[in-house]
């Protein structure tokens, strides 16, 4: 509350009357004999000038409030799964207070990962999809099975190579004898006509066999043989292959070479075929560029299944956090001192809880707007709380609100103010305070009922003049106190002023 400035008469027309009046008192009165008492005018009360405290205050009431305190309220409804905590008890930020029932998100979020590990592989075999199509073998083209446009995967056969350089073989082996070979293996082929040998590789084996007049399966090898011009369709042969321990071993009888077969050229990816490099009748070598495959298409595909992704993470995570907004923890590290939730009941309107720091607590004012401009923080204040009657309780603004309320006609500001020994104080305590906007320690001070005030740092006093008749003085002041004024100059310590409120005048 602003200070009220004491409105008083002008002091110098009180005075100046007073003074008439004595004047008229000792012209007009009746003449008397000496032997009639003399009445004498009342006298003038002083005060003087001493040295001590001139303090300039903001009054204002308020409230105790716990230095931090949290409502909890859910984001979600629905009933009470678990309560882990009871009222009184102390928790720390983050500390589970009671969990919600559950629903189906969990559920949906482990479908929704699924279906995203899905999208991620698709995305990561299209990015991983090969631009072209290369000769798997050589040879001579015989059969093209792919145009521009057709879709392929890596298992399609795009066109057949026949290589003319190669002759096959097909020896016949034991079933233990076949166990020992592998597609891929070096052998020796036995030419009798020659009583040479020439070196194969085996082509494919017959794991299956095939029995003839009850005898023993017979295991059909496929040798491959490069020709370096000596060797005819139909010249005889057969195969041999000695084992790790030295043991040979020759295929049953002799078997004619044959044309090589034909060779499947494989498509080794996955897409649409832009382009086709090659024709029917081309003789073309291993690793040979074959076709372009159309990535315009695959580019697409993949920013479309990449949008589909993020809409599903965004799915996800929304889902994420309705999940962990059933487990309800503590916004704030301090007491549970309400706790309105039980097991199996749906939650209320009201806070679920209500949390307090109660190891610190803030005094509140509501400070008047005409005051609050005065206010700034690391003022000093004393605040007295009613349940504590007289006592001050040291404290200091430490906050200022960056706008006001209004409440009735008028508008206060809510200022934070740091009670330093707050142990003996309850949220909730209601009191008043005084904001020390100005304080001054052993300066020149007269009471407030002894200076008029005319402007800012001008004051005008009464002295007694040498017949002892009231007269104006003008002093400098300083800080306007509640109960004194200070004198900055025109008096010194122990001058004697008229008080002005018209007592004994």
């Amino acid at each position: 509350m602003a200070m009220k400035k004491k409105v008083i008469i002008s002091a110098i027309t009180v005075l100046v009357l007073a003074g008439g009046g004595y004047g008229g008192y000792k012209y007009f009165a009746p003449a008397t004999d000496a032997s009639q008492e003399v009445v004498e005018p009342p006298a003038l009360q002083t005060v003087g000038v001493d040295m001590g405290e001139v303090k300039k205050t903001v009054y204002s009431t308020g409230t105790v409030e716990a230095t931090a305190r949290q409502e909890v309220k859910p984001d979600v409804s629905g009933k009470v799964e678990s309560l882990v905590v009871k009222e009184g008890q102390h928790v720390k930020k983050g500390d589970l207070l009671f969990t919600m029932e559950a629903t189906d998100t969990g559920f949906e979020i482990e479908k929704q990962k699924l279906s995203m590990s899905r999208m991620e592989k698709e995305i990561k075999d299209l990015k991983a999809r090969k631009d072209r199509i290369e000769a798997n073998a050589g040879g001579v083209v015989k059969e093209i099975s792919v145009k521009r446009g057709d879709s392929v995967s890596p298992e399609t056969v795009i066109a057949k190579v026949n290589d003319p350089n190669y002759l096959k073989i097909t020896g016949y082996f034991s079933p233990y004898e076949a166990e020992l070979l592998r597609e891929g293996q070096k052998v020796k082929v036995f030419l009798p006509s020659s009583m040479t040998y020439v070196d194969g590789e085996i082509d494919r084996i017959d794991m299956e066999g095939t029995k003839q007049d009850g005898k023993m399966a017979q295991h059909a090898v496929e040798v491959l043989v490069k020709n370096s011009g000596a060797l005819y369709v139909n010249d005889l042969g057969s195969v041999e292959y000695t084992d790790a321990k030295g043991l040979k071993y020759a295929s049953q009888g002799n078997s004619p070479f044959t044309k090589a077969d034909d060779i499947e050229i494989l498509a080794g990816t996955t897409g649409k075929v832009g382009e086709v490099l090659f024709k029917k009748g081309d003789t073309i070598k291993k690793n040979q560029l074959l076709a372009k495959m159309d990535r315009e298409a695959d580019k697409s595909e993949i920013e479309e299944k990449e949008l589909n992704w993020k809409e599903a993470q965004l799915g996800m995570d929304q889902k994420m956090r309705d999940l962990s907004k059933r487990r309800v923890v503590a916004p704030i590290s301090g007491e549970i001192t309400k706790l309105n939730v039980k097991v199996g009941e749906a939650l209320g309107s009201d806070p679920a809880a209500i949390i307090m720091d109660t190891s610190s607590v803030t005094f509140k004012a509501a400070v008047d707007e005409l005051d609050f401009p005065q206010v700034k923080v690391g003022q000093n204040v004393d605040v007295f709380i009613t349940a504590f009657g007289t006592k001050a309780f040291k404290g200091t603004v430490t906050e200022l609100p960056k706008e006001g309320s209004k409440q009735d006609k008028s508008v206060r500001f809510e200022v934070k103010i740091a009670v330093e020994d707050s142990s003996q104080l309850k949220h909730g305590m209601s009191g008043d305070c005084d904001i020390y906007i100005h304080k001054k320690d052993n300066v020149l001070r007269l009471p407030v009922n002894a200076v008029e005030v005319m402007e800012e740092g001008k004051a005008t006093v009464m002295v007694k003049d040498p017949s002892g008749n009231p007269m104006p003085k003008d002093v400098g002041i300083g800080i306007e106190g509640a109960e004194y004024v200070e004198i900055v100059s025109g008096l010194k310590e122990g001058d004697e002023v008229v008080l002005t409120n018209g007592e004994g005048m």
